[in-house]
């Protein structure tokens, strides 16, 4: 009983004096702290708090595992060897021969550290001195290797980074790429973190066959506006200026802005120009981040909503960029005001379009045309529904006056239209079917536009803005005298696999023309079918044709695409046009388009993947684009590396000999990214997605 009652004595005499050791360490050093080891004990001589085996030390944000650590009494650091470490609620850690941490500032001797946010040793930095800042989130070393799988890649006499995902000043990494047209082109980003709503990218730029350059990007954002400006140039183009003898010094500029102005106004700027129009194609658009184009945006616009009108006051201008492109018609400026109200099952529209033509934008062509035009379109409405029937009225007049060099050209015309559609559904167990078939009288006056302007019109390829309007654009209204005829289908089953089909045909009542100033054109009265079909297992499919009486009309398009197991894809796009010229209404020569474009991506392992795009010209048996990359990831690191092979046409041949040969462009990409530090180049993505058209 003795023995029993003196070890309990003993125990709560231990509790005690660990309770009163860790109340006085906290109180020693004033911060967070906590700790584990084998023994903790006090320095008679110092005063230090000293704790040795199996050590893990949390001192303020720093969390280290050893064997031996002191935090001494005057200075309030923590000190010890032969550590591991890691920082609270950041992707800092490594190990060092030695440590000294204080309030907000620790230093690491003979460290090495990474950022990698993964659990494997991928990358890290090996430097002789590294000082965190744990107040500012800031990692300062020197002598200093960036290793990645124990190769060294750099030599640092002295750097910094952050210490979180936060954003500061500071040098990425660097482009580099080879082509045939440019040769060696490398470019070293800095990045300026002004403040949290706007930063700064300056990236000096060396292209061997063509000079020095820069390009710059200065980002911003606000509760109420947002956007961006880049500009670019190269000071001195040996390359273009061999080739054309024209000025070297070569430029870009982009901005845009969106803005909240006022209650329910806003303002958008979309703003692009270019020295020459071979800019984007020497340089793509990776030197200003405009993407390849048949043209550039100028556009201004400022929108106003209420509860029943909309205004719309726009500036829509443009660079074309081809070489031999000729002046089109833009809109300076463009007005639009809408006032609309439903009343019961009656809606009433009234629009009314000012629009100031002038022609531009071509680098080449110095033609000049300038008109305007005025609209007055008024309109109503009549919705109703009837057991299984659905039907509408509309009734408008279109009231039109030009003002071209002097003369007034003015246009009245009145449409209706009247259309009945109505749904048959049935449910088969797991099988939904949805039939919707629909039938439309459409009607507009004939009138003799011979004398107006070609304003940017053709005819629409799309069955449903074809089935509508016809012709795009602002000039030109076609005659209508037909029924549309058509149904919807739609086979859906409880798997998640669809079916929708869409047939129909356009029927004229007599002959249909549009008589325009570059002649009178038979308007096609297509059958047009489109069949769309995906399923659970991400698979899709879409056919669509249009078959008229005129073959010159004639389309075909086909897409497939397919997710399969660990994320391999493959997708084809297809594409022929008897003669596209005949939706532009020009007489020019028969021009046949018969394209494909196969994409796929391949999971060789879990690690690396082969990816590659290819677009063929099957009328010409001619091979256009062909990209080809490879490309490794792992949870610290991804590379990859990229071969770009395209021909376009060679517009020094183009212009002054009018050959239309073509240009071949070779390059070879090098994309590599650290996770958690930054990236080099541009990932395959870039290369293999379809490029926009602005």
């Amino acid at each position: 009983m003795q023995k029993s009652i003196c070890l309990n004595v003993n125990f709560i005499f231990t509790r005690f004096i660990l309770c009163l050791f860790t109340i006085s360490a906290n109180l020693l050093i004033s911060q967070d702290f906590s700790y584990s080891s084998n023994k903790a004990s006090t320095d008679i001589d110092t005063g230090s708090l000293v704790f040795e085996g199996n050590v893990e030390v949390q001192y303020e944000e720093l969390i280290i595992k050893t064997d031996k650590a002191t935090i001494e009494k005057e200075s309030k650091s923590l000190i010890s060897e032969n550590i591991s470490f890691r920082v609270k609620d950041q992707l800092f850690w490594g190990k060092a021969q030695k440590v000294i941490a204080s309030k907000n500032s620790t230093m690491f001797e003979v460290a090495e550290f990474s950022l990698c946010p993964c659990l494997e040793k991928i990358w890290w930095v090996e430097a002789e001195k590294v000082n965190l800042d744990t107040k500012n989130k800031n990692i300062d070393f020197k002598n200093a290797r960036l290793m990645v799988k124990n190769i060294p890649i750099f030599y640092f006499p002295k750097g910094s980074f952050p210490a979180s995902g936060g954003r500061r000043s500071g040098f990425l990494l660097p482009e580099i790429s080879i082509s045939n047209k440019s040769g060696t082109d490398i470019s070293v980003p800095y990045y300026f973190n002004l403040a949290k709503n706007y930063d700064l990218t300056l990236e000096p730029r060396l292209i061997s066959k063509r000079g020095n350059g820069l390009s710059s990007e200065f980002r911003y954002l606000n509760n109420d506006f947002d956007g961006f400006m880049k500009a670019s140039f190269l000071s001195d183009d040996k390359e273009y200026y061999d080739q054309y003898r024209q000025g070297s010094f070569r430029w870009s500029f982009s901005a845009s802005h969106n803005a909240k102005i006022f209650y329910n106004s806003f303002l958008e700027i979309n703003y692009s120009n270019v020295s020459d129009d071979l800019f984007l194609r020497d340089f793509g658009g990776g030197f200003n981040g405009e993407s390849e184009s048949l043209f550039i945006p100028q556009t201004i616009r400022v929108s106003n909503f209420g509860k029943n009108h909309q205004l719309s006051i726009k500036i829509n201008s443009f660079k074309i960029i081809n070489p031999i492109g000729l002046n089109q018609f833009q809109e300076i400026p463009e007005i639009d005001f809408n006032w609309f109200k439903g009343i019961k099952d009656f809606q009433y529209d009234l629009d009314f379009k000012f629009q100031s033509f002038r022609k531009g934008g071509s680098f080449s062509d110095n033609s000049k045309q300038k008109l305007e035009k005025v609209s007055l379109k008024p309109q109503i409405r009549y919705d109703n529904h009837f057991s299984n029937l659905d039907y509408q009225i509309k009734l408008n007049y279109i009231y039109d006056v030009f003002y071209l060099d002097e003369t007034e050209i003015s246009r009245v015309i009145p449409n209706f239209e009247t259309s009945f559609s109505t749904k048959f559904f049935k449910k088969d167990n797991d099988l939904i079917k949805l039939i919707k078939p629909f039938i439309s009288y459409i009607y507009s006056k004939e009138t003799d536009q011979s004398n107006l302007p070609l304003i940017n019109s053709g005819i629409f390829s799309d069955s449903f803005n074809f089935s509508k309007k016809i012709i795009s654009g602002d000039g030109f209204i076609p005659m209508r005298n037909d029924f549309l005829v058509g149904t919807d289908f739609n086979l859906s089953k409880n798997n998640g696999s669809n079916h929708v089909f869409k047939i129909s045909k356009l029927v004229g009542i007599g002959k249909r023309s549009l008589k325009i100033p570059e002649g009178n054109y038979i308007l096609p009265e297509p059958y047009q079918a489109k069949w769309t079909y995906r399923n659970q297992n991400k698979l899709f499919l879409s056919a669509g044709f249009n078959k008229d009486s005129d073959k010159n009309y004639d389309s075909f398009n086909l897409k497939f695409s397919k997710d399969f197991l660990n994320l391999n894809k493959l997708s084809l796009d297809y594409v022929w046009i008897k003669d596209v010229n005949s939706y532009f209404l020009n007489k020019e020569l028969p021009r046949k388009i018969n394209y494909l474009e196969i994409k796929e991506n391949f999971y060789i392992n879990e690690r690396t993947s082969f990816q590659s795009k290819i677009n063929y010209d099957l009328k010409n048996s001619n091979l256009t684009n062909i990209v080809i990359g490879l490309e490794y990831e792992n949870p610290g690191l991804k590379i990859g590396l990229a071969l770009i092979k395209s021909k376009g046409l060679d517009w020094l041949k183009v212009v002054n000999e009018n050959k239309f040969d073509e240009y071949n462009q070779e390059s070879f990409r090098i994309y590599f990214e650290l996770k958690g530090l930054g990236s080099l180049g541009r990932p395959l993505e870039h290369y293999t997605n379809n490029k926009e058209l602005n």
